[in-house]
């Protein structure tokens, strides 16, 4: 790691499993972006991060549609006025998602009742956090009840699965994309899995880490 450095003395801090994720792509561009990342990530958000730098984290899925199926797919993109393949696939996903229908031999489509009533742990308890001091000096309290109606509002908007694209986990917590502590509503909230909630606190989901993700990642490395 000569173009690393950064990176290299962050092994003193964490340790090389986490480093060793990162070695093979690490260079004096991303150095200190990677660094900053292994310090306060845990190991499982940091895979993910290096199968998606690596170019892996999506799979490519090849399909062979006979006569019969080209005719039906041609029918579809015509209903939906698109012409292009993978869009047109997309809005079927989504449209079938949409529906409530069970996917067969999938188990994790029996809680879909559980979650869009909220009974989902994540769901059913309000965010709890202790009074914290803004950098003006203001004492906010962010014990964050989030009403049931938006939770569920919320949750309905991805099927009770994580927002993040490509993502097909359940979601874990619900995330306010603008700092609550600044909005003082909901409007803003995305259902995120634990790694992808992870992302959007280290700089990685469009948004610069602030100082409320600086309280997260000690809380979270604490």
């Amino acid at each position: 790691m000569v173009e690393a450095p950064k990176l290299k003395e962050a092994l003193k801090e964490v340790g090389v499993h986490k480093v060793a994720l990162f070695v093979t792509i690490a260079n004096k561009e991303n150095d200190e972006v990677l660094a900053d990342k292994v310090k306060h990530m845990s190991k499982p958000a940091l895979q993910e991060l290096s199968k998606e730098l690596r170019g892996n984290s999506v799979k490519k899925v090849s399909v062979d549609l006979d006569a019969e199926m080209q005719f039906l797919f041609g029918k579809i993109k015509e209903k939906l006025a698109l012409d292009g393949d993978e869009e047109a696939l997309k809005v079927v996903f989504q449209q079938f998602l949409k529906s409530g229908k069970n996917i067969p031999g999938d188990e994790k489509s029996k809680n879909k009742k559980q979650l869009t009533e909220g009974k989902n742990t994540a769901d059913a308890q309000p965010t709890k956090s202790h009074p914290i001091k803004a950098p003006s000096g203001e004492h906010i309290s962010v014990s964050r009840y989030i009403p049931v109606k938006i939770r569920k509002q919320t949750i309905a908007k991805t099927n009770g699965k994580c927002a993040y694209p490509t993502c097909i986990k359940s979601f874990e917590n619900l995330h306010h994309v603008d700092y609550f502590a600044h909005t003082r509503n909901h409007k803003n909230l995305i259902p995120l899995c634990k790694v992808h909630h992870e992302y959007a606190h280290n700089g990685l989901m469009g948004r610069e880490v602030g100082y409320y993700d600086g309280l997260y990642r000690k809380y979270r490395s604490g």
